[in-house]
């Protein structure tokens, strides 16, 4: 019976929610627990039942090494009537294999077999996720074609802009971002993956375990193989070609070709849509990416590439001078790139964070002036308005901003320009990141939220604001929308990165520990599904589908999109509805994988923490 319930509940949805609460079930990360973090485990089960006490058994031996009395923690409103308690066993810091387990009756109820180790998920998980981004490389036939495209200017001759990673689970396409026509949501892809890598290198080799060796050595690979990419697509009188375009129901290598940064995700009705929404490109640099579009973490990532102790096809100084001259670019001309000629907060984030790799690279001090100036308009933008205190405004007015990817970039740049920032400046980030956390804290537990999702302050497609568990479906995006796992691994970075600032201020260092993992614990499986949605990690993991067709699978190491709000509620919950139940292609939704959600784990496992 356990077993069937949690068969169905991979594949339908709210009414799995019910369904499944008859039997209890043990939910927890289904890697692991790190051997000094907090760890916990929840149950969730119908409201009416009468649960007491818990164990963790050791299953080398099967006998039990901790006892615990299960603490109730309610229910989440609109989330299919689930009661929840949770198990706390943090006091366990043996190292082992677990299961938490309960008692209904004669019955033993068990938790899926997780590890209590140091470095869990650095141990597990994460030469996974360097092996996923070395299988999406381009290749083959594809990347043969990409050593010749078209002018997309209509001048004689091909270009070669080979190299770099597919984009997603069914896209063959080559993307520094996208979304460009909402001028709030742009995702960082490609040159996020890039600067991950590096960044992640750097922060492995800092920590000078000697087990991180041959980490350190495939990290530096994919990370300059991506850089060397980022060179080749950079426009010489300009900045960085948006994408690489694969369309066409085939996805043809004869078919690629330089695409329009002027284009967003589009639903497909059936097998033969396309998925781009364009409004045609127009000037001298119309197929090239603005700050906020790729331009500005491209900068960041060629920059931080230049300062390796290696270098792939082109030399540290090509990296470099290549991101030298892409900022000057956009800085002269950002705003002929982006669609409403206004920068907004994605803009000073990514020069932010372009301009402190650059002072890096050179301590040129006209690089650390410049990424002051975006450091001081981001941190004017926390303010406080709609009863809610410092959050952050995505215009010149009071417009929240929220995002599907990169929620914590805001404070992950602003913490790695304090590394380079004078005193005071230092000092002004240290006020503007807590003020940025505690809101995301507050907001986080301002409803019953059992799993500690980060929710968030958002601004629906009629302009009214409110705060939600997901990203909504009614929003200039619309009607793109979808799980959102690289958000919530971006807000956990921001929080791992920010804690030790903070080491004087006990309860609050720990919550944002708390708060890191939480989001990683439901990635790996401490959700109500009950699923791991890193591919190859944990006991089950949602597979793709494209309409009727597994033509699509999923690879090990990808972290698919993740659960969502309900399909007819903005407040309930979905994941993984296929295409039997809703006649659509939304399918990717849920278990598409994509870049950036890799690209941000990466990122916060290699943070040191607790």
């Amino acid at each position: 019976m356990k077993t069937l319930l949690r068969g169905v509940a991979l594949g339908l949805g709210m009414w799995a929610l019910q369904a499944q609460a008859a039997v209890p079930k043990v939910l927890v990360d289904q890697v692991g627990y790190d051997l000094q973090a907090t760890k916990q485990a929840l149950v969730a089960a119908d409201a009416g039942q009468s649960l007491g006490d818990f164990q963790v058994i050791d299953t080398n031996t099967d006998k039990p090494v901790l006892s615990g009395h299960l603490q109730d923690t309610g229910s989440v409103a609109k989330w299919g009537g689930q009661h929840y308690w949770r198990a706390d066993f943090s006091s366990l810091k043996t190292p082992g294999r677990y299961v938490v387990a309960l008692k209904q009756g004669d019955a033993c109820i068990r938790s899926d077999e997780f590890l209590v180790q140091g470095d869990v998920l650095e141990r597990n998980t994460f030469s996974n996720v360097v092996y996923y981004f070395k299988g999406q490389r381009a290749s083959g036939l594809m990347d043969d074609a990409d050593r010749h495209l078209p002018n997309p200017y209509g001048k004689p001759g091909a270009l070669d802009i080979h190299g770099g990673w597919y984009d997603a689970t069914g896209d063959y396409g080559i993307h520094l971002s996208h979304q460009n026509l909402t001028s709030y949501f742009n995702t960082q892809q490609v040159p996020l993956v890039v600067w991950s890598l590096l960044r992640s290198y750097q922060q492995l080799d800092a920590r000078h375990d000697p087990d991180f060796s041959q980490y350190l050595r495939r990290l530096l690979d994919e990370g300059l193989f991506g850089a060397d990419f980022l060179v080749r697509d950079k426009r010489p009188d300009g900045s960085f070609y948006q994408s690489i375009d694969a369309p066409g129901p085939g996805k043809l290598p004869q078919d690629r070709r330089i695409g329009d940064p002027n284009w967003r995700t589009q639903i497909k009705r059936n097998a033969n849509d396309t998925t781009e929404q364009i409004t045609p490109t127009h000037g001298p640099h119309g197929y090239e990416a603005s700050f906020r579009a790729g331009g500005g973490v491209a900068i960041a990532a060629l920059a931080l590439a230049s300062t390796m102790n290696a270098h792939g096809d082109f030399s540290s100084k090509q990296y470099l001078q290549t991101a030298e001259d892409a900022y000057r670019f956009l800085d002269a001309h950002n705003r002929e790139l982006i669609n409403d000629h206004v920068e907004n907060i994605v803009d000073d984030y990514c020069a932010l964070l372009a301009a402190t790799e650059l002072y890096r690279a050179t301590h040129d001090e006209a690089w650390r002036q410049a990424a002051r100036h975006r450091a001081e308009s981001l941190m004017a933008r926390l303010t406080t308005h709609y009863g809610e205190q410092d959050y952050w405004r995505a215009d010149a007015g009071t417009r929240p901003f929220f995002h599907p990817t990169d929620a914590g970039l805001p404070v992950v740049a602003l913490l790695e320009y304090a590394g380079i920032a004078s005193p005071d400046q230092q000092k002004a980030v240290r006020d503007a990141v807590r003020r940025s956390l505690a809101f995301e804290l507050r907001v986080t537990d301002e409803v019953n939220n059992p799993f500690g999702y980060a929710r968030e302050l958002v601004r629906m497609g009629n302009g009214t604001v409110r705060t939600a568990f997901f990203f909504p479906h009614d929003t200039e995006a619309a009607p793109w929308w979808q799980g959102e796992n690289a958000r919530l691994a971006s807000l956990a970075a921001a929080a791992r990165m920010a804690a030790p600032l903070f080491a004087d201020d006990p309860a609050f260092h720990a919550e944002l520990e708390n708060y890191a993992w939480d989001q990683l614990h439901w990635i790996l499986g401490r959700n109500p599904y009950d699923t791991s949605m890193l591919m190859g990690s944990g006991q089950r993991n949602a597979q793709y589908m494209f309409f009727r067709s597994y033509e699509y699978t999923s690879a090990p190491g990808a972290i698919i999109n993740g659960i969502t709000a309900g399909l007819d509620d903005e407040d309930g919950i979905a994941f993984d509805l296929g295409y039997a139940q809703t006649g659509r292609d939304d399918d990717w939704r849920w278990t598409e994988q994509w870049l950036p959600h890799d690209a941000w784990y990466l990122y916060v496992v290699s943070l040191p923490h607790d």
